[in-house]
């Protein structure tokens, strides 16, 4: 009966994952820890500008999780690069405002654009390789763009770009708004992270979507159905790039800074274990994920301060986690329980 009851309840928190309801409540739960301290004397450990940053980099990574679900999630190949298209967003977006003097929305796009582009050849081995031969192909070429930005001047080597233009809607600055000047970026991450996810849903039942899902489940058989495996797995890296590209643009411009920090394989890594512990082809799985693996590193920092560790633990623990979810739930926590959203 207890295993039963688990089951149960379990079956319902899935339930209300993948339902309308949820979206509501969690924008609503974000949007009132945003604008609450404009109006009453809230507590600063709930509504301070940290809590805010770390709200506004859990919906970035939801963004990034989602479109890395395009490439590892719809058609199964399993990318260790992705982060080259969330850097190379940053870094065109940070050239194109900073040096031609480009108005930052156009710069946005193009980020999006360009990322999507170099999405082709990044993308091109999957259509020979797969499995770990593609892991390392992908980790290599992402190595490839964080060298490229180390050893160029226009993108200012391992110093990177700082005093980047602060995007602005009608003339009015994001840092012009609300109590911290954080709450417009934490308003439009979540904005284009709920619009990326309706997108995604609504992609999942069509044409598309279908063909996605039969080259991950048997790329032969797809093929023998008449299905072009190779453009519809290169739609998918451009779909990945492009969604990559936009969030990484935001992200920039929000710290107005970038760096070839935002290539590092270490990022692909953590975008990749959000995506296995949030479950993979699960949206409500990909902001799960994202948030846990930013809020639980940012404890681990206090607790390293705490001990006096002389290492980061953080890296470790993402290896752990990795581990114990091929081991204990390959799916993910939200992921491949799709029977219980009919």
């Amino acid at each position: 009966m207890t295993t039963l009851a688990t089951l149960l309840r379990r079956q319902s928190l899935v339930r209300f994952a993948y339902s309308p309801r949820a979206a509501v409540v969690f924008s609503a739960v974000i949007l009132l820890i945003t604008f609450l301290d404009s109006f009453i004397d809230a507590p600063d450990y709930i509504f301070s500008p940290y809590f805010k940053h770390i709200i506004f980099v859990s919906l970035t990574y939801s963004i990034v999780t989602l479109s890395l679900n395009f490439v590892s999630g719809y058609v199964g190949q399993t990318s260790l690069g992705h982060a080259a298209f969330f850097g190379l967003g940053g870094y065109v977006s940070a050239l194109l405002t900073q040096l031609y003097h480009v108005p930052y929305w156009p710069a946005f796009l193009a980020a999006g654009v360009v990322a999507a582009l170099v999405g082709i050849p990044l993308g091109a081995p999957a259509l020979r390789v797969k499995g770990p031969f593609l892991v390392v192909v992908t980790y290599a070429c992402g190595e490839v763009f964080r060298f490229i930005a180390l050893n160029l001047e226009v993108t200012g080597g391992p110093a990177g770009l700082p005093g980047l233009v602060t995007p602005s809607i009608a003339g009015v600055s994001f840092t012009d708004v609300g109590a911290t000047g954080k709450e417009l970026f934490i308003v439009t991450a979540l904005v284009f992270a709920l619009a990326l996810a309706f997108f995604m849903s609504r992609l999942e039942d069509s044409r598309i979507g279908h063909a996605f899902a039969a080259i991950r489940e048997d790329e032969i058989a797809a093929a023998a159905m008449g299905i072009n495996t190779a453009y519809y797995k290169l739609l998918a890296f451009c779909l990945g790039a492009f969604f990559a590209g936009l969030a990484g643009s935001l992200f920039v411009h929000y710290l107005s800074f970038v760096s070839p920090d935002m290539l590092s394989s270490t990022e692909s890594i953590m975008m990749f274990t959000m995506v296995v512990v949030g479950g993979a082809r699960s949206i409500p799985g990909s902001f799960l994920g994202a948030f846990l693996l930013t809020f639980i590193p940012e404890g681990l920092r206090y607790f390293k301060d705490f001990v006096h560790l002389p290492f980061d633990p953080w890296l470790v623990f993402f290896g752990f986690v990795l581990m114990v979810m091929m081991r204990v739930r390959p799916q993910g926590i939200l992921g491949a329980d799709t029977v219980f959203r009919r």
